[in-house]
């Protein structure tokens, strides 16, 4: 999470729709959809902010299932802590840490980056999350990768260039989410979205049977 979140935390749920152009809400309904889980499923959201995806993972896992939020600042942490409080959610585990290093100790079904992945060390952190997925498990990604293929995206990359440092991304760490998620996942599904500043993608990680990946 960008430091500056740190002194907006308070502020976060309200701003969030706001910097996002709109988008945050569509995006964080898309990401959970996306999540093909059943219930009584483990999810993880990796960098969870202030919790605002997480009622909608508890709804696709159900009372049976777990959702795991990490965030590695303390303030976004403390509001998502609260939200869990108010709600009596027993089965949402909150955990601060380093999504280069975080390791839940159990194998995951699913795993959840909504705005978050570019905002660290992609290949990094893409290889310590496929750890913990289990084979077969679903990853989908959220974030400001560059769009092609219209005549209006040159636009739209550079003002995202302009925004990235802002809300602290970065357009090449980006881009990098792509090419991970094409070289390590199977079954990977792309949805640009809001005329390209954002783009959904999704896969599974692969089991036995699946070709190999990257090959």
């Amino acid at each position: 999470m960008h430091p500056r979140y740190r002194h907006a935390a308070s502020i976060y749920d309200k701003a969030f729709p706001v910097f996002s152009f709109g988008a945050g809400p569509r995006i964080h309904r898309m990401v959970a959809q996306a999540v093909p889980v059943r219930p009584g499923a483990t999810v993880v959201d990796i960098g969870c902010g202030t919790g605002l995806m997480l009622a909608m993972l508890r709804e696709r896992v159900g009372p049976q299932g777990k959702v795991i939020g990490i965030d590695m600042t303390e303030p976004m942490l403390d509001r998502a802590r609260r939200r869990v409080a108010e709600e009596g959610w027993k089965n949402v585990e909150l955990y601060r840490a380093d999504m280069t290093g975080f390791d839940p100790g159990i194998a995951v079904d699913a795993v959840v980056f909504a705005l978050s992945l570019s905002a660290s060390r992609p290949a990094e952190v893409f290889h310590r999350t496929l750890r913990y997925l289990r084979p077969g498990g679903s990853m989908v990604i959220a974030d400001g990768i560059p769009a092609h293929g219209r005549w209006y995206h040159p636009a739209v990359n550079l003002y995202a260039r302009f925004r990235a440092p802002l809300v602290g991304s970065d357009l090449g760490r980006a881009a990098e989410i792509a090419r991970l998620a094409h070289e390590h996942l199977v079954d990977v599904r792309t949805n640009v979205i809001w005329a390209g500043l954002y783009t959904i993608v999704s896969g599974r990680a692969p089991s036995e049977g699946d070709r190999h990946v990257g090959s």
